[in-house]
């Protein structure tokens, strides 16, 4: 059941006031890879798993003013608060143990930003974005042990620490130029995060305060009309949350997560460059990535395992984890009313640290993309047939190898027909119908923890009041 409602009103000729507010709940929702085996279990990894409720609120009010000051043109300021609920119900396979969790988390959030043009004339012009941003996450955590055999009720600790805390500040400012055949866009970020967990038996008091500057530089060049060079650069950092220091319980996988109060934030570098070309029948983009993540955390196996079999893991820094690959796109209009797009797009991952040396890195899709074509005609209808494909996965990290959501020799690669249909009957009303797997394909995205669906439909209508 969801609900959401925005009201606007306009309080003067240059300025706005919005109110938003959204809610979800999913009363018990099934946690599908701990009822069904994975590979190498001979039996589901829980008797019971239930998130009850996962349910999701959100109020938010938004301010907009636009000025003739000399120092911005536009003024944005975001006031919020989201409250995330995550209680669940879970029983390991062979455990007279019935555990209620209870889990949430109240994030308040304040940001301003303002647009301040600076710069403007015949062949460039320039503007300044800046702001600050402030934020305050607040957990809330118990747990409640029930032996099904005797009734008993004892309290235990929740999956994170209760009362855990975690603030954010950040200012930053970003500048974009733009001149005739180019745009610059450069930008720093000062973070600064205050993580504070209280200690409990199973755990010690966690106190983080990481702060850095980050930044990210990003650059267009017209080599000729159509034809654009694009280059980005950035880095950035995440410091560990409550999550990494904190969290207690089953995970993923037929794991058992044990907490570490002492892990060092994480950060990146990241490079890409491609190439953008448009003209009336053709629209390409082609672009190479590269990833230099170092202290990258990560779940690692403790060698242990508990009485019920999971593997106990805890969060790690990784010395470090590299990523580069390829993303393009095509579209090509050969007729009037025909367009052909594909996608392909591939990712290899390796990941360094002193123990393994160089290994693949986790969960590293494979070789994947689409082809697709389409047919719309002035009288609002749409075809549009498309295959999906996804080559095999063989490269696997230890961690991959005894995760039992992938085949120890690799996920099978799969290609899927598909197609959808719509009409747009009038400016107001559109229909639709899309059918997928049609060959009733048998396959699973790597990493997943379930094979997808077989032939599946859909059907839609969109109406505008």
């Amino acid at each position: 059941q969801a609900a959401d409602l925005k009201w606007r009103y306009v309080l003067t000729e240059n300025s706005e006031l919005m109110l938003s507010g959204q809610v979800l709940e999913q009363p018990s929702t099934p946690r599908s890879d701990e009822l069904v085996p994975g590979f190498g279990l001979p039996l589901p990894s829980s008797e019971v798993y239930e998130f009850q409720p996962n349910r999701r609120s959100f109020l938010h009010t938004r301010y907009r003013l636009q000025s003739e000051s000399d120092w911005f043109e536009n003024l944005e300021i975001h006031l919020a608060r989201q409250v995330i609920t995550d209680d669940r119900r879970s029983q390991e396979r062979g455990s007279i143990e019935l555990i209620t969790e209870g889990n949430e988390s109240t994030l308040d959030g304040f940001t301003v930003q303002f647009n301040s043009p600076w710069a403007s004339g015949s062949s460039s012009s320039s503007e300044l974005v800046w702001g600050l941003e402030v934020y305050r996450d607040e957990v809330r955590s118990d747990r409640l042990t029930k032996d099904t055999e005797s009734g008993e009720s004892t309290p235990a600790r929740g999956r994170f620490p209760d009362q855990s805390t975690m603030d954010s500040f950040a200012a930053y400012a970003a500048n974009r130029w733009d001149f005739q055949r180019a745009s610059l866009e450069a930008g720093l970020r000062y973070s600064r995060f205050d993580v504070y967990l209280p200690g409990d038996d199973i755990s010690s008091t966690a106190s983080v305060e990481p702060d850095d500057l980050t930044g990210e530089v990003h650059a267009s060049f017209e080599l000729r009309p159509g034809v654009k060079l694009l280059n980005n650069i950035g880095r950035g950092f995440r410091p560990p949350n409550i999550f990494d220091l904190g969290a207690l319980g089953p995970r993923p996988g037929n794991r058992y997560n044990q907490p570490n109060p002492h892990l060092n934030p994480e950060s990146v570098w990241s490079y890409d460059l491609g190439l953008k070309t448009a003209s009336a029948a053709f629209e390409t983009e082609l672009f190479v990535f590269y990833s230099d993540h170092q202290d990258k955390i990560t779940s690692v196996l403790t060698g242990e395992t508990t009485a019920e079999g999971r593997a106990i893991v805890s969060s790690a820094n990784l010395n470090s984890t590299t990523l580069y690959g390829i993303e393009s796109g095509l579209r090509w209009r050969f007729a009037a009313d025909y367009s052909a797009y594909g996608v392909i797009n591939y990712t290899r991952g390796e990941e360094e640290d002193a123990s393994s040396g160089t290994v693949p890195a986790d969960r590293v899709p494979p070789l994947n993309g689409r082809l697709g074509l389409v047919w719309q005609n002035g009288s609002g209808l749409r075809l549009e047939p498309w295959l999906d494909f996804a080559a095999k996965q063989d490269r696997l990290s230890p961690r991959d190898q005894t995760d039992p959501r992938i085949y120890p020799k690799g996920t099978d690669g799969y290609v899927t027909v598909n197609v959808m249909a719509s009409w747009q009957i009038n400016p107001d009303l559109e229909m639709g119908i899309r059918l997928e797997n049609l060959l009733d394909k048998k396959y699973r995205e790597h990493g997943s923890g379930l094979d997808a669906p077989g032939r599946n439909f859909g059907l839609w209508f969109n109406y505008h009041l």
